[in-house]
């Protein structure tokens, strides 16, 4: 009789113990999740401007400072100060399609297969291409997707961006800045990079090129205007395009006077712009040249004779690269007068880490 009562007490321990190591184990893994959950950006955050992420989105400024890949240095994730100051190594692998919002970076890791020896020393990001986040002081990078992606951009609290699937192709997806909530927004090639608040400006990859937009409150996606393009960016009341009609000749759309306005008649390969000028590559099989003219088309100079590429913009200068030489940048002041020079800070940084 004593056996029984000792093993029916002996079972009610196991059971409460049993009980108590699922409670612990289900407020461990909510603890653990809570832990790892990324704050909500602030209403109407943007990871990038539209004119850098059509040009790769190689830097990125974000309060007080520039977030960028280093082209000496195997487009290594930096950071440096606005004045270009104290700048630092965050992560030893090939990035582009910056975005920052709240404490974080969003970024695409390229393949690495040919990263510098520090790289090659990391088994585990040689290869490793995908979608990326990591704080600020580059720590705590976590893997948001192993897929092929192109032009990734941060809307709000979501991260917008083109993937390839074996089946469908080329499509737009989305996916929370969790690495959550992962759809397909559309089964078309199209591309996020012309973002403008919660919208998103693109050209229609079927039938025509026409203008279109996409809401991200809701994800719907409508034409806009019957013009051919490429490129769209919006800048205040002005849509700026590639004209297709025009041999790819840079224009803008008002919207206040639904009218079109050329801009220039130079066929453009690509283009950057702030409030006061556009820096764009002109296409000429004889003089190619990177130009700025300004955003009403009135004046126009030669920035660097020569083919250029990945015009990338901060709030101080305009960086870009040589079409042939894309481990060299140069830069020129945003604003004033012209003067380019290498970007010799961030040459020293890479040889001297």
């Amino acid at each position: 009789m004593a056996k029984k009562k000792s093993s029916k007490k002996s079972g009610i321990i196991a059971i409460i113990i049993i009980i108590f190591l699922f409670i612990f184990a289900v407020g461990f893994s909510v603890a653990y999740r809570i832990s790892k959950r990324v704050p909500a950006n602030p209403a109407g955050t943007v990871g990038n401007s539209a004119g850098n992420l059509y040009n790769k989105a190689l830097f990125c400024e974000s309060g007080d400072k520039i977030f960028f890949a280093n082209s000496y240095d195997y487009d290594s994730l930096y950071s440096m100060n606005k004045d270009g100051t104290n700048l630092k190594k965050l992560i030893s692998a090939k990035v582009e399609y910056i975005n920052v919002g709240g404490d974080y970076i969003y970024y695409y890791m390229a393949d690495s297969s040919t990263d510098s020896d520090d790289a090659k020393g990391l088994g585990f990001l040689r290869r490793v291409m995908g979608i990326y986040r990591c704080k600020k002081n580059g720590k705590g990078a976590v893997t948001l997707s192993r897929d092929p992606s192109l032009t990734l951009v941060l809307v709000d609290n979501s991260l917008y961006y083109q993937d390839y699937d074996r089946n469908a192709g080329v499509r737009l997806s989305k996916m929370s800045i969790n690495g959550t909530d992962i759809k397909v927004v559309s089964d078309k090639i199209i591309s996020p990079a012309g973002v403008y608040d919660d919208t998103i400006y693109f050209m229609n990859p079927e039938n025509n090129h026409h203008l279109m937009i996409l809401d991200t409150k809701q994800d719907t996606i409508v034409e806009y205007k019957s013009i051919n393009m490429m490129n769209p960016i919006r800048l205040g009341n002005y849509i700026y395009f590639l004209n297709i009609d025009g041999d790819y000749n840079l224009c803008r759309y008002s919207i206040d006077s639904d009218s079109i306005e050329v801009i220039t008649k130079d066929r453009v390969d690509c283009y950057n712009l702030n409030t006061e000028y556009i820096f764009y590559q002109k296409n000429d099989a004889n003089k190619p040249c990177l130009k700025r003219i300004a955003i009403d088309g009135m004046t126009e100079e030669v920035v660097a004779e020569g083919n250029f590429t990945n015009i990338n913009m901060t709030g101080n200068y305009v960086y870009f690269q040589p079409f042939d030489q894309m481990f060299m940048t140069y830069r020129t002041p945003a604003y004033g007068s012209i003067n380019v020079t290498e970007f010799e800070e961030a040459k020293t940084a890479a040889f001297s880490d």
